[in-house]
């Protein structure tokens, strides 16, 4: 049963909240002193996850790491990633539509071999380089860091 928080005052036309259990509540506050410059940064630094300062020094202060939103250049990359991505799986596309025996034909032939690396290379460069900028930047969780490195 969700019961509902209609207050304070009449909610007429807007989307009601739930009410959460008591124990799900902030109601406490933890109160601290920081310099002008810190608020700044503190600010800047939770703009730069997507969070309300609040929320940023709550995550941080029980042990999470939030990720930082992406800059535009990482937007962008991830775009041409996904271009990346649809490349390689008409690729696999195309060789899975291919009898065993015209593959292995195709894979002994040392020239479409040398100019399929050469097309490749780049790509999986590409997908390389900016995991390794998003992981070093402290983008991605540690779990997810330890997936990739599986990889």
């Amino acid at each position: 049963m969700n019961k509902t928080d209609n207050s304070p005052g009449d909610n007429t036309g807007k989307t009601k909240r739930k009410k959460l259990p008591p124990e799900a509540v902030r109601s406490c506050t933890v109160t601290t002193k920081v310099t002008a410059a810190e608020r700044e940064n503190i600010h800047d630094i939770a703009a730069g996850c997507n969070l309300t300062p609040s929320d940023y020094m709550r995550q941080r202060a029980l042990g999470y790491e939030p990720p930082s939103a992406l800059t535009a250049e990482e937007s962008e990359l991830l775009h041409n990633l996904d271009g990346c991505r649809v490349d390689i799986l008409n690729f696999a596309n195309a060789l899975a539509g291919m009898k065993q025996d015209k593959r292995i034909v195709l894979f002994q032939k040392v020239s479409f071999m040398l100019d399929w690396y050469r097309q490749v290379v780049p790509i999986t460069n590409a997908v390389t380089e900016f995991l390794n900028s998003v992981i070093n930047a402290g983008r991605l969780s540690p779990r997810t860091r330890k997936t990739i490195t599986k990889i």
